[in-house]
C-alpha cells in the first residue's frame, strides 16, 4: 500500500526533464527515498539507501552502502545525479560510477544492466521508505 502511494511521487518527480513536477512551487525540495539490503561474498550484508531530491529542474541522489560484519561497518557514500527513461531510473555519480535501476509496478527499485537487462542472480531490490525529514 505504501508503494503505491509514493510510485506517484517518483512518477512526478521525473515527469518532465526541464520543468518542476506541476502544482510544485519553484525552490521546493521533492525527496523521495529507497532502501534494502543485500548478500555479500565477503561480509554478513549490504545495506542500500538511495534518496532521490529534485528541486525546480536539478535531480540530485545521494546513495549509502554499508557494508555490515559481526565487528564493524563500512559505510560508502555516492552522489550524482538521475534521470527517468521511461521504466528505468538511471544513476550516474560524480565521480564516474553509472547504474541503472528499473522502476517496478508496485514502486521498487530493481537493480538492472546499463541496457536495463535483469542481472542474473540479481537479489537488489530497495523499497519506499521514509525520506529524510519526514
Amino acid at each position: 500500500m505504501r508503494a503505491a502511494l509514493l510510485l506517484p511521487g517518483l512518477l512526478a518527480l521525473a515527469a518532465c526533464q526541464r520543468q518542476a513536477p506541476a502544482g510544485a512551487e519553484r525552490g521546493v525540495v521533492d525527496e523521495l527515498a529507497f532502501e534494502g539490503e543485500r548478500a555479500c561474498a565477503d561480509c554478513d550484508a549490504i545495506a542500500t539507501r538511495l534518496v532521490l531530491r529534485q528541486r525546480d529542474d536539478r535531480r540530485d541522489y545521494a546513495l549509502t552502502e554499508t557494508y555490515r560484519t559481526r565487528s564493524r561497518e563500512l559505510r560508502f557514500v555516492e552522489r550524482g545525479r538521475w534521470q527517468r527513461q521511461q521504466a528505468l531510473l538511471r544513476l550516474q555519480g560524480e565521480g564516474g560510477s553509472r547504474r541503472t535501476y528499473a522502476v517496478l509496478p508496485d514502486g521498487r527499485l530493481q537493480s538492472r544492466d546499463p541496457r536495463g537487462a535483469i542481472l542474473p542472480g540479481a537479489d537488489d531490490v530497495l523499497v519506499p521508505a521514509a525520506a529524510p525529514g519526514r
